[in-house]
């Protein structure tokens, strides 16, 4: 499952970092569905992916320790 996290991850960086193009007032309904569209995942909030992935290391680590039996009784 972190490796999934990781490849979304690494795909997003690259959108995120290009060039926008194709966005604006000035885009027709016909442009957007164009080749040079812009992709959905250069409008996610980078502050909900930081804290996406901030919640998941810490779900892996509490479950990492539940596992190795860290806090039991």
């Amino acid at each position: 499952m972190a490796l999934l996290g990781f490849v979304m991850l690494a795909r997003w960086i690259p959108v995120r970092r290009a060039p926008a193009t194709g966005v604006g007032p000035h885009v027709t309904a016909a442009a957007a569905g164009a080749a040079d569209a812009v992709p959905a995942e250069r409008h996610f909030p980078v502050p909900v992916v930081v804290a996406h992935g901030l919640f998941a290391v810490a779900t892996l680590l509490l479950v990492l320790l539940t596992a190795l039996g860290v806090g039991g009784s």
